[in-house]
């Protein structure tokens, strides 16, 4: 067991979360108790014999809260509950007995601009995206505001920064402002030269999502397999079921002896292949395909190859070592039984989906499971590059492995295996609500499998038969491995400080704004809430074995105004945890887990599945660059970003829905009219070629070159 680690200067406001836990203290009260604990703190500390490096970083800072200055914000996230104002329709009453009602600052900005002894003024059209916020403001100078930011716009912020609209950061440290975020930089080099601007310079500060910490993986409804597959007196659906995936491991690549026959999921338990036959193959070859015929070739399959206690291990647990046809079989058996899978209450159950339509890009990443086809590597769609063996930047859309990976999937939609809804990205529901949530409804709707967040796939007020499993083992580069391609980034979110819209005074409170949430107090406050929120002395241990901030009963209590999802509503009731400048934690996340989420966690941790890190480490394979995660935002100059805009296009949301249309309709050939479809990688990569493409790698690829090069 170990306490969290601090990774902050003013390690000394560590006794401020004690300090402000009182009960029946308001946000105003805490702040000035913080105030007083940690100047004590701080005169005690320098007390000592010798100084601490936190006590030296205090002694450079030159941030002066003495007057009250008034800063304006401008942080765009098109999603007017996600802003700094509260807009929820119903008051929020806090334990002290504030009340919180629409209009006002969210609780953690009021207190952190008690904190500051500032005015903060949210001057953001509340439902307004970011990209058209920035357009819109650029034409003013930036002075509307004195700090900007919002969702994906990084990339902007560097490129106005060094256009001189935002101040340089990097000056600002070496006068000896933001002394705690320096100190960060310091002890995180790889997020320093990833928002490291192509002069040399820091301009914005990003929102760091929880780095090398596995994203999303996969999570099933457990009970369906164990209900298909170990059920001998099961009454399977008869009705015809019509196959059109024809297979991965058939061939010349049948799976079985040298090619994958013995696979490791764990240290310790080898689970051997007996022979090289293809269940898709078999299943394919039967003369009668319904739920049952399919799910008995499958048990049978496996019984005849696996060496288990019961079918179901082929998916389930310490032990699983299913492959993607695997995979694919069991969702064929899942979609072919829909009646007996939910007590005759459907007709119809959707093996995949996704958690909503924007999410559709999170299918481009079973392309791991199809030999180690590249897609995301960070757990943003904007990250669509990786650096080949040779060390050059390589555009995984435009891939010819990209394109067979949409042919399977799109031979999988043929099937039905995966969400019809998950396309149009006009439908703005939550398909995991439905799909996970409504089993007890009037109206339910039955989903098995999703790629997701650990945390909230397996809440139980969503859904109490969620489970984790490991990921398909696949050749992945060319090693025989259980890996997931989706470690948390350094995200396109984040925000800076305009100079035409600020006095000296407002830079730098601006400067002491930024800095504050990489202390510890700021840290805990992004992370986890108000002081009253948290249990004073007492912690919470992540499966992680290190302890975090222990929420109160009042946090669990109040979930159900945001559905149970404790991420939601930290962000919008609370504003905590949304997406400025701040290094997130993920002990939060482990502190609203289910114990089946926990199960997953403990799951995943003590196997042998890797994951995409900025380190970029992974079993020795073809490509030594190929578990090195490429960040998503890259420092363009004027010059790049003009041709760029000038003479490609592939930036464009019409670039993914041209690879969708191949989804949807290449297999069944029922494509509207006016959709194109690609039939061939000639004619697919014609289209990217169309676009731009050699120049839009030539010019991401000397960014990359200044990126890694360190100016």
């Amino acid at each position: 067991m170990r306490k969290r680690a601090a990774g902050f200067a003013v390690a000394a406001v560590m006794m401020a979360s004690a300090v402000l836990s009182g009960c029946g203290s308001s946000v105003v009260d805490q702040v000035q108790q913080t105030t007083a604990a940690t100047t004590a703190a701080q005169t005690q500390a320098a007390g000592g014999e010798s100084q601490t490096e936190a006590t030296q970083a205090q002694e450079k800072d030159l941030t002066d809260l003495t007057d009250m200055v008034e800063l304006k914000f401008n942080f765009a996230m098109g999603n007017k509950s996600r802003t700094m104002t509260y807009n929820q329709e119903s008051p929020l009453t806090l334990p002290d007995g504030t009340v919180v009602s629409a209009g006002m600052l969210k609780p953690m900005w009021s207190y952190v601009e008690k904190a500051m002894n500032s005015k903060f003024t949210d001057v953001t059209v509340q439902d307004i995206k970011a990209e058209d916020m920035i357009q819109t403001e650029s034409t003013s100078n930036f002075t509307g505001a004195n700090i900007y930011g919002g969702s994906g716009i990084a990339e902007k912020l560097m490129y106005y920064g060094t256009e001189g609209k935002f101040v340089n950061l990097s000056e600002k440290m070496e006068e000896g402002y933001l002394p705690n975020f320096k100190a960060y930089l310091e002890e995180n080099p790889d997020v320093k030269k990833a928002i490291t601007a192509y002069d040399g310079n820091i301009y914005h500060i990003p929102y760091i999502a929880e780095i090398n910490q596995i994203a999303r993986t996969f999570n099933i409804r457990g009970s369906w397999v164990s209900e298909l597959l170990d059920n001998e007196s099961a009454s399977y659906d008869t009705a015809d079921f019509t196959v059109y995936y024809d297979g991965f491991y058939i061939g010349d690549n049948k799976r079985g002896g040298d090619n994958g026959g013995t696979v490791t999921p764990k240290e310790g338990i080898d689970i051997v292949k007996k022979s090289d036959a293809s269940i898709i193959e078999i299943q394919n070859a039967l003369d009668v395909k319904n739920g049952e015929t399919l799910t008995k070739a499958l048990i049978q399959y496996i019984n005849d190859n696996y060496e288990y206690d019961t079918p179901s291990e082929l998916y389930l647990g310490e032990k699983a070592a299913y492959d993607i046809d695997e995979l694919i079989a069991l969702m064929r058996c899942i979609k072919a039984n829909p009646k007996y899978l939910t007590d005759g209450r459907a007709e119809t159950v959707w093996p995949l989906f996704t958690r909503q339509s924007s999410f559709r890009e999170e299918l481009l990443r079973m392309g791991t499971y199809f030999d180690g086809v590249k897609v995301h590597s960070a757990d943003t769609y904007n990250a669509r590059w990786y650096v080949d063996k040779d060390g050059k930047l390589q555009y995984s859309y435009s891939e010819e492995g990209m394109y067979n990976v949409l042919n399977y999937l799109s031979q999988m939609e043929a099937e039905g295996l995966i969400y019809s809804d998950c396309y149009d990205l006009t439908d703005k529901a939550n398909h995991r609500s439905a799909l996970w949530g409504t089993d007890e409804g009037e109206a339910p709707s039955f989903g098995w499998m999703t790629f997701d967040f650990i945390a909230s796939s397996t809440s139980d007020s969503l859904n109490t038969d969620t489970v984790v499993i490991l990921p398909p083992v696949a050749k992945v580069n060319g090693v025989w491995q259980y890996y997931i391609d989706n470690g948390r980034a350094i995200k396109s979110e984040g925000w800076s400080i305009s100079i035409a819209g600020s006095t000296d005074e407002q830079v730098k409170r601006a400067c002491a704004v930024f800095d504050y949430f990489f202390t510890e107090e700021g840290h805990i406050l992004q992370n986890y809430g108000l002081p009253m929120n948290l249990e004073e002395g007492k912690s919470y241990l992540g499966p992680d074995g290190i302890e975090y901030p222990l929420f109160t009963q009042w946090i669990h209590d109040t979930l159900p105004v945001a559905n149970g999802d404790l991420s939601a509503f930290l962000r919008d009731w609370m504003g905590c945890l949304m997406p400025i400048g701040y290094q997130k934690e993920i002990g939060f996340e482990y502190q609203y887990t289910s114990e089946r989420g926990f199960d997953g966690w403990a799951l995943l941790q003590n196997s042998t599945m890797t994951f995409a890190t900025y380190a970029g480490e992974g079993p020795e394979g073809d490509n030594p660059n190929y578990y090195k995660m490429i960040p998503p935002v890259f420092s363009l100059t004027s010059r790049q970003q003009e041709t760029l805009s000038d003479s490609t296009s592939l930036s464009n949301d019409d670039i993914v829905e041209y690879m969708f249309n191949i989804v949807r309709y290449k297999t069944k050939g029922n494509a509207p009219s006016g959709a194109e479809v690609a039939q061939s990688y000639e004619e697919y990569l014609a289209k990217f070629e169309e676009k731009g493409l050699k120049l839009y790698e030539e010019t991401y690829q000397n960014a990359y070159d200044v990126m890694t090069n360190g100016n």
